[in-house]
């Protein structure tokens, strides 16, 4: 909902207007000696084809053009990052439509693991299949202490804006040319190789809400050197995020959505009696109770909670009811308190220095260090069902009263927002670095070799953590047979594991002392260590040619050696923690030998019809220490009919090798009942089950990529207009995934021997035959058995034109990208009926490979070399909570639909100097306070999906860049 600006912002833009003028003032002050600034460079599009004489590396090691590589390849300019004022390359990045904000800040309220992560993850495949490159090099990735879920990718807060020159997104598969990892594409930060002068940017933003504050200040200097064969480069910058808060920080949130499912739809006379399984609410409270309520089965007692004096009197649970939350009622939602997005804090800087020992060698240095901080609220106790016994000293008299005598326990349901939350600090300091070599040898050949060596250190910290021993401990508390006091049981018993145990009195809000609280949590740490060593040649050259042009062959070879090593607390390594924080340490390692070769072969030139043709092959051998040799291939062509008109397509081959965790985790167990179905009899046993952990069998995943598609480059009146059209197809087998229990006992059920063999099995008591047995353990861990299959069309539209009624150097430009989604089929390996799903149109965040049908992109900017204007228009268009639903009866849902939704942002600058090197820049993102659509993810219960929707809301950025 539009809101007017509160005070507080008011006050703030007041005195950040003031104070970046004064900045600003003080800096050209000091400037206004300093050598004068080279002209800023016109802006380019966002997704525009880059200058037909300007090489596109990423697509092709070959191809001498952006237009003869036969794989599409979209470009961010440094100019789009400055102009929005962003602290990171992922927040422009997820603005284009092929990306998903899988793991980001503003999607990672959920992820505890890693709250400051940034990923990228094209086409919504996840962010493993997707390679992120430095000047076209691996660096070290992120790997998280969880055990497995959160997959080993390349954090994006290592590169410092101001360091990048450019961001190149190769939107198709690339394993041929790079390796494992490059299945849905490839993202190529391009850094600045040379650099001469200081520039300086100092910013800061605030929402309307008085929230999100976000402060910045990043630097970057240059200079060369040995009468100029030599260069130096150095940037840092430094970021600071506020976060925000829980939910009823904002209108949309205090409304409360949240899908509750219908327990009572089948009972006549009851509130849900008639409706659907499923139903999309607002004012959805927890069902558990603040104080406590009694859940079990006692006249006068049931559905009884506990007032803070320890009176009873009945619970309200609001109209219908389903797990632990409930339509209306008393209470609050089960996430009070838990942060809609974390704070952040980042610190990482970038350098390099480049040295021409010839004409035809030259020598590098380059690599940096990163520091990023997340910190989340996160969740109070939970307890659905606590039993508690008939001589707990704490039971009020009310209820004492009542109990019948043959009664020795009963079971109450609490959530304890009076105990706190737990609340998570995660650092991730990444220092990396690169040596190499780069040269020619004449006749047009160039050659490269670099070595690079990256250290990831992660560590988690969880406070205020339950730990699930002392709170059963501290729960069960009786009265001391000599004093009368509260004390716990176990201490009465002598039970050395309950040493220093509190008693916890659960009846009423705030009847828990300090020092019970203090005893039922602790504090949760976990450590990875992750290494990557990394060594490559390249060399590229034309060993001949057509008469159609130089044949142009690249060829080289790359060592890769990763090792991984997780410590944790003693708690954590045994499960102990009850909601969060337990990780099992273990450690493992893989090295890869690969060669590759590629090849572009002109065809024809300068014909009718045929200005250009060319075809294009790679082919890449990997001999992995773990899955052994793989192949990866890549084939295509470009035909140019005439000039500015180019045809594409390419078809290739990827892999992608298990990451460590997925061959190497322990896995965490878990205890639940499971059911499987023998000789036609069920028998159901509650067994210890690890599905989460590794497995040093699993095998690689393969990709087919097919793109086609058509780009036109506009030449004569036409010029400064640009357009292209991709189709692509990938295929994703023997995907890499751990099912679950429930999936495995399905399997088992309807006779799959290899799942019924993941269970151990003893005598089932409860028969009197010595031989009938029961499964008694389950131990499965990560299998290739998923599959997944996008298709989809790519459009990006580029025009620029001069509009001098503006005034000196005024210009006019628009760049359009847009993603539409034929289909995105995921098939979880289940074998079950409906395992198989098309995910396409699914804008809800419940479910693997979900991807709304069409998201586009559209920016126009007008300008003179004084002043610079952009509207931004991101939309989203209207889908479905969960494609399934309304498919069974048991998944009938009241409303599954998701309305469109467009955001508008502008963005400003001013520029002072002859030379422009004076600039103040500013940012209103989500102009018109748009709020997102309620998408809840039942199993998280959060009410919105952060990965396509902003829950900021209308926000401001201010700012001023110097460069002299």
């Amino acid at each position: 909902m539009t809101g007017s600006i509160d005070r507080r912002t008011a006050s703030w833009l007041h005195r950040m207007l003031a104070s970046t003028a004064l900045t600003a003032t003080a800096i050209a002050a000091q400037a206004a000696t300093a050598q004068e600034a080279p002209a800023a460079p016109e802006a380019e599009t966002e997704t525009a084809a880059r200058p037909a004489d300007e090489v596109i590396i990423t697509a092709s090691r070959t191809a001498t053009n952006g237009l003869q590589a036969p794989t599409p390849t979209q470009v961010v300019g440094v100019e789009v990052l400055e102009r929005q004022a962003v602290t990171t390359v992922m927040e422009v990045l997820n603005q284009n439509p092929a990306f998903k904000a899988t793991r980001s800040p503003g999607a990672n309220a959920t992820n505890t693991s890693s709250p400051a992560q940034a990923t990228a993850d094209l086409r919504a495949l996840g962010g493993q299949r997707t390679l992120v490159l430095v000047n076209q090099s691996r660096v070290v990735p992120f790997a998280p202490a969880s055990n497995l879920g959160v997959p080993t990718t390349t954090d994006l807060n290592l590169f410092p804006t101001n360091m990048i020159e450019r961001v190149e997104v190769v939107t198709g598969g690339a394993s041929a040319l790079y390796g494992s990892d490059a299945v849905s594409g490839v993202v190529n930060i391009i850094m600045k190789k040379k650099f001469s002068g200081v520039e300086v940017t100092g910013q800061a933003g605030i929402s309307q809400r008085g929230d999100y504050a976000t402060q910045r200040i990043g630097a970057i200097a240059g200079t060369s050197f040995a009468d100029g064969r030599g260069n130096v480069v150095i940037s840092a910058d430094y970021s600071n995020n506020e976060g925000m808060g829980d939910i009823y920080s904002r209108d949309w949130g205090r409304d409360e959505y949240m899908i509750v499912s219908n327990s009572q739809r089948t009972v006549p006379g009851t509130p849900g009696f008639g409706q659907p399984a499923l139903i999309l609410s607002p004012n959805v409270h927890n069902s558990l109770g603040a104080g406590g309520v009694i859940i079990s089965n006692i006249p006068g007692l049931t559905n009884m909670t506990f007032n803070p004096d320890g009176s009873i009197r009945p619970f309200d649970k609001g109209e219908i009811f389903g797990g632990q939350v409930m339509i209306g009622g008393e209470g609050q939602s089960i996430i009070k308190g838990v942060a809609q997005m974390p704070d952040v804090r980042r610190f990482t800087t970038y350098g390099s220095v480049y040295f021409d020992f010839s004409d035809s060698v030259t020598g590098y240095i380059e690599g940096g260090f990163s520091r990023s901080v997340g910190f989340l609220d996160g969740i109070a106790i939970r307890l659905a069902s606590q039993a508690i016994r008939r001589d707990n000293v704490f039971i009020p008299t009310a209820v004492r009263a009542l109990l019948p005598a043959t009664t020795q326990s009963f079971n109450i349901s609490r959530i304890a927002y009076d105990l706190g939350k737990n609340y998570y600090e995660i650092t991730n300091e990444t220092p990396h670095g690169t040596i190499g070599l780069e040269g020619r040898l004449g006749g047009g050949w160039k050659w490269d070799v670099h070595a690079s060596y990256g250290v990831n250190n992660y560590s988690s910290i969880t406070y205020n953590n339950p730990v699930s021993a002392n709170l059963a401990f501290a729960i069960d508390a009786v009265a001391d047979p000599v004093t009368g006091a509260p004390v716990c049981r176990a201490v009465l018993q002598g039970n050395a594991a309950a040493a220093g145990c509190q008693p916890l009195n659960l009846f009423g809000e705030g009847n828990a002392s300090t020092a019970a609280r203090d005893y039922i949590t602790g504090q949760a740490w976990s450590k990875v260590k992750y290494d990557q060593f990394t060594a490559a040649a390249n060399i590229v050259g034309e060993p001949f040619s057509t008469w159609a042009g130089p044949v142009v062959v690249a060829f080289g070879g790359e060592y890769r050696r990763e090792t991984s090593s997780l410590t944790a607390d003693e708690v954590g390594s045994a499960n102990g923690f009850l909601t969060a924080g337990n990780a099992v340490p273990y450690s493992g390692e893989f090295s890869v030998k690969e060669g590759y070769i590629e090849a572009t072969a002109p065809l024809a030139k300068d014909m009718p019809f045929l200005h250009s043709l060319s075809l294009n092959g790679a082919f890449r051998y990997a001999d992995y220490s773990t899955v052994g040799g793989q192949q990866a291939w890549k084939v295509g062509g470009t035909w140019e009919p005439v000039e500015g008109l180019n045809v594409r397509v390419a078809r290739s081959r990827d892999i992608r090798a298990p990451a460590i965790n997925e061959l190497f985790s322990p896995g965490s167990n878990v205890r639940n009942s499971v059911s499987l179905v023998v000789d036609g009899v069920t028998k159901a046993a509650n067994i210890p089950q690890n599905t989460s952990q590794g497995n040093p069998d699993v095998g690689p995943e393969y990709g087919d990529t097919l793109t086609a598609g058509i780009a036109y480059r506009g030449t004569g009146a036409l010029r400064g207009f640009g357009i292209s059209v991709d189709y692509y197809n990938i295929k994703i087998k023997d995907a890499i995934t751990n099912l679950s229990t429930v999936n495995i006992a399905n399997l088992c059920s309807n006779g799959d021997a290899y799942f019924c063999s993941l269970f151990t099995y003893g005598p089932d008591t409860s028969t009197p035959d010595p031989n009938d047995r029961i499964h008694t353990g389950l131990v499965a861990g990560s299998l290739n058995v998923g599959a997944f299959e996008q298709e989809g069309i790519d459009v990006t539209l580029n025009y620029g034109t001069s509009a001098d009624f503006l005034g000196d150097g005024g210009r006019y430009s628009m760049s359009a990208s847009g993603t539409y989604i034929l289909s995105a089929i995921v098939d979880s390996g289940t074998g079950a009926a409906n395992a198989v799903v098309d995910r396409a149109g699914e804008n809800g965040w419940s479910n693997l490979g979900s991807i709304p049908r069409f998201r586009g992109n559209l920016s126009q900017t007008i300008g003179t070399r004084a002043w610079e204007l952009t509207l931004q228009t991101i939309f989203i268009s209207a889908g479905k909570q969960d494609v399934t639903y309304n498919t069974l009866p048991t998944n009938t849902i009241n409303d599954n639909d998701v309305p469109a939704v467009a955001y508008l942002n502008l963005f400003g600058k001013i520029f002072v100097g002859e030379n422009r090197q004076y600039e103040m820049f500013w940012a209103i993102n989500n102009l018109l306070d748009k709020d997102p659509p309620p998408t809840p993810y039942t199993i998280l219960n959060f009410p919105t999906n952060g990965q396509y929707y902003d829950k900021v809301g209308r926000n401001f950025m201010i700012g001023a860049r110097v460069r002299f």
